[in-house]
């Protein structure tokens, strides 16, 4: 593994000691910035960072500021090894807690770009997406939300969230989705 482009292209990523986690590879990894485009200055959440590769490679791509929550032990000390090793530690928040004990810390409405890469075909996924449906002050309206999934899962049904992309790369899928909200005469604003 290797951070593909930016200030910190070509560095070596380690792994955690472990077969319980599955760092997004290269070939998914530049499919999914290249269609993200630019995103200087943008603040990301890897939501279950396990080596941190997704929330790394945002910030060696201009990301302003990245947080980054794993409920692992092991995930946490190679995502501060990997942020170490490539020189962006200073952009880093790295916590060691559950997806949602982590959304309740992030300053309220300030993410663009939430890279969330769960176990595949576990309800982690769901009650994420279901947390993050719920906290109306911490996902405003126009954040993207990336979530990385096995080919056979889809969202939940979501009221703050559509899907506006999907993409297959083998058995991964990668679903694009925008944080949309009501008007208060119930018309949809994105």
């Amino acid at each position: 593994m290797r951070i593909i482009a930016g200030i910190a292209g070509g560095h070596r990523l380690i792994s955690p000691p472990t077969d319980r986690i599955r760092p997004t590879s290269d070939r998914v990894r530049e499919a999914l910035f290249s269609m993200l485009g630019p995103i200087e200055g943008a603040v990301v959440v890897d939501g279950f960072a396990g080596a941190g590769t997704l929330g790394l490679e945002a910030l060696s791509r201009g990301a302003k500021q990245c947080y980054f929550f794993d409920s692992s032990h092991q995930a946490i000390e190679t995502v501060r090894e990997n942020a170490r090793r490539t020189g962006l530690v200073d952009d880093a928040i790295i916590r060691q807690c559950t997806f949602e004990q982590g959304l309740a810390t992030v300053v309220e409405g300030t993410p663009d770009l939430w890279l969330l890469d769960p176990p595949y075909k576990t309800i982690r996924a769901r009650e994420a997406l279901e947390a993050m449906d719920t906290q109306r002050q911490k996902v405003t309206p126009g954040a993207l939300v990336v979530w990385e999934s096995h080919v056979d899962e889809q969202p939940p049904p979501l009221s703050r969230f559509e899907v506006t992309r999907q993409r297959d790369y083998g058995t991964t899928r990668l679903t694009f989705l925008r944080c949309i909200d009501e008007g208060d005469d119930g018309t949809t604003t994105s």
